[in-house]
């Protein structure tokens, strides 16, 4: 997978402008790509998360960090968060029909808590898919929930009532936050890449991701580590209890028709 942060033609930080966004979203370039989620004990693919990518057609495929800044600040992340739910669940209807029952985990930004009718459109998405709730997880992230908590807590209520999959996203410290995960509430806790890192050499991290695991046993969630690239690392995950990683150690975010090849190799490593 070739990416790229920066153009010619970017704004800071590599952004690329608006009107270009605009451009990809009408030119179909938008798509999501699919990391797979790996449960430790029996290597088996549990899952993966849709995450946006920009098939440019003169950059190749750029990373979310060109865009979706751009995309917030321009109100145009609801576009970008509807293209990549339908285009995930008609990929997973797709896998099904090939005899793969792999949910999809998508995340959703702070401005959705707002709406509401969520449960209800996610809903309507699935049904048209021929998909059922509990094929789609909604992760937010820990920082979104907390800071929006007051709206955030009946809304996961309603999700999980309606059979969606729910995950606190980038879940690490816990500030704040812990006393509201509950499985009423939360199917997942998704423990954050900058605590699983060097957690082979750093007892503080160790620390971390033990009480972050125990929270999760304790209330009965699916915890999965992000962005495991290292074997130590993953040692330490096994032996704390985590239940499935994510990251390069398995594979990078692949696109919709390369997923099932992997798949097929994974399974005969």
């Amino acid at each position: 997978m070739t990416s790229s942060n920066t153009s010619p033609s970017g704004g800071d930080n590599g952004a690329m402008p608006v009107d270009e966004i605009w451009k990809a979203l009408v030119n179909d370039q938008l798509v999501p790509y699919f990391q797979p989620i790996v449960d430790i004990a029996s290597r088996r693919v549990i899952g993966v998360e849709a995450l946006a990518r920009w098939r440019h057609p003169a950059l190749g495929v750029l990373s979310p960090v060109t865009f979706v800044p751009v995309m917030e600040e321009r109100g145009m992340i609801r576009e970008l968060t509807e293209l990549i739910l339908e285009k995930s669940l008609y990929a997973c209807r797709d896998w099904l029909d090939h005899g793969l029952d792999l949910p999809i985990s998508i995340n959703l930004s702070s401005q959705l808590l707002a709406d509401p009718q969520l449960a209800g459109h996610l809903q309507q998405k699935t049904r048209i898919a021929g998909l059922s709730a509990a094929s789609l997880t909604l992760e937010f992230s820990e920082s979104t929930l907390r800071q929006h908590w007051p709206l955030a807590a009946p809304k996961l209520l309603e999700l999980r009532e309606a059979g969606f999959g729910v995950a606190a996203d980038e879940f690490g410290i816990g500030v704040g936050l812990t006393e509201h995960i509950r499985a009423n509430r939360f199917s997942t806790l998704k423990i954050d890449r900058a605590f699983v890192q060097g957690a082979s050499a750093n007892d503080h991290l160790r620390a971390i991701l033990a009480e972050a695991l125990e929270l999760g046993r304790r209330e009965g969630l699916a915890t999965i580590a992000m962005g495991v690239e290292d074997a130590a690392d993953l040692t330490v995950l096994t032996e704390l209890g985590c239940q499935a990683v994510q990251g390069y150690i398995c594979a990078p975010p692949l696109p919709a028709e390369g997923l099932l090849p992997w798949i097929s190799e994974w399974e005969k490593r």
